[in-house]
């Protein structure tokens, strides 16, 4: 089952790098941006190096798809680009000191949502922030959400739940208290109250990855672009998707609602913002560039090997995209204690 639910990926991702791995928008035609020689950005963005700020640890599906926009960022600007990874605070880290930085274009970072208003609408956080003390650029991918652990541990979601209705229950991993895989755990739990599924916050993917192989935790909340990259080492068992409906990635695996254990949506975007106060001509320039080096056809497949779906959005278009996610996520307070 585990050689053919990797087959099955691989097959998926090839197929969705042939088509240009979009969803929402299509990439550029042959002999269209990746096949004609780069043009610059308009106006003199950057003036010196960009940093791109990543909430999340290195080698995530956050920082893999950074470092890959960069390459494309550098061929449409000339410029320098730069990848700082800020862990904890399931992002707000980073996002707090993107709001310390300079207004001149140099700092940037990505947004990952709904984890982005995990932390300030949940009012025991603490943050006076929200959406319009940022500005948005766009968004660049989609992705979905997974539960997985050791194949050796758990057969499928019905002894996973099973272990974790057993006295002790079960412990799962996360990046961090009120994110996207973090409330995926907890409704998992409000779901099944007979069940006890103890969530452990950690920094990034990798050290999730490190725990389930190392037998200290029973499992953990991922992306599916999280664990692309290492599906093919055998190492992880898919146990259920958290989605309205099955995936073409992983045709074989069940929605947890499926499998009986209550609806649990976990979809996710990631995007790029800005400090308030950046110049229009250098916020144009910006928007150029970062829509140039997504939608180029080469890193869209670069995206497809990571797992990501391109979903790009950027005006008016994201932003009341953004505003959709907040709001599933204010419907979600009351069942998650936030009031």
């Amino acid at each position: 089952m585990k050689k053919e639910l990797a087959l099955s990926i691989a097959l998926a991702l090839c197929l969705l790098a042939g088509c240009g791995g979009t969803a929402g928008r299509s990439t550029p035609a042959a002999g269209d941006s990746s096949s004609a020689a780069a043009e610059p950005a308009v106006g003199s963005w950057p003036a010196g190096t960009v940093t791109i700020l990543c909430g999340y640890g290195a080698g995530g599906s956050s920082d893999l798809e950074i470092r890959s926009l960069t390459t494309y960022l550098e061929k449409y600007t000339g410029g320098t680009f730069v990848v700082q990874n800020i862990t904890g605070a399931n992002g707000w880290m980073a996002w707090d000191q993107l709001l310390r930085s300079d207004a001149d274009g140099l700092t940037l970072a990505m947004v990952n949502t709904p984890a982005f208003f995990y932390d300030y609408l949940d009012p025991s956080q603490g943050h006076s922030e929200t959406m319009e003390d940022f500005d948005f650029i766009c968004n660049e991918v989609s992705d979905f959400g997974v539960l997985v652990c050791d194949p050796d541990r758990y057969a499928d979601i019905h002894a996973f739940m099973e272990a974790a209705k057993a006295p002790g229950g079960v412990t799962v991993a996360d990046v961090g208290a009120n994110g996207n895989k973090h409330i995926a755990t907890i409704e998992m739990g409000l779901n099944n109250p007979d069940a006890t599924l103890t969530p452990v916050h950690q920094s990034g993917w990798s050290d999730n990855y490190a725990a389930v192989l190392g037998g200290t935790v029973d499992a953990a909340s991922a992306t599916f672009g999280d664990i692309t990259s290492v599906l093919g080492e055998g190492n992880l068992r898919i146990l259920c998707v958290f989605n309205s409906e099955r995936v073409d990635a992983a045709p074989d695996v069940p929605t947890l609602e499926e499998a009986g254990y209550g609806p649990v949506y976990s979809p996710v975007a990631r995007g790029y913002f800005m400090p308030k106060g950046v110049d229009a001509a250098t916020k144009a320039a910006i928007a150029e560039a970062f829509e140039k080096a997504i939608l180029d056809e080469e890193h869209a497949v670069e995206l497809a090997s990571l797992g990501a779906m391109l979903d790009y959005k950027a005006g008016e278009e994201y932003i009341e995209f953004l505003k959709s996610q907040e709001s599933a996520v204010i419907a979600l307070k009351p069942q998650l204690g936030w009031g």
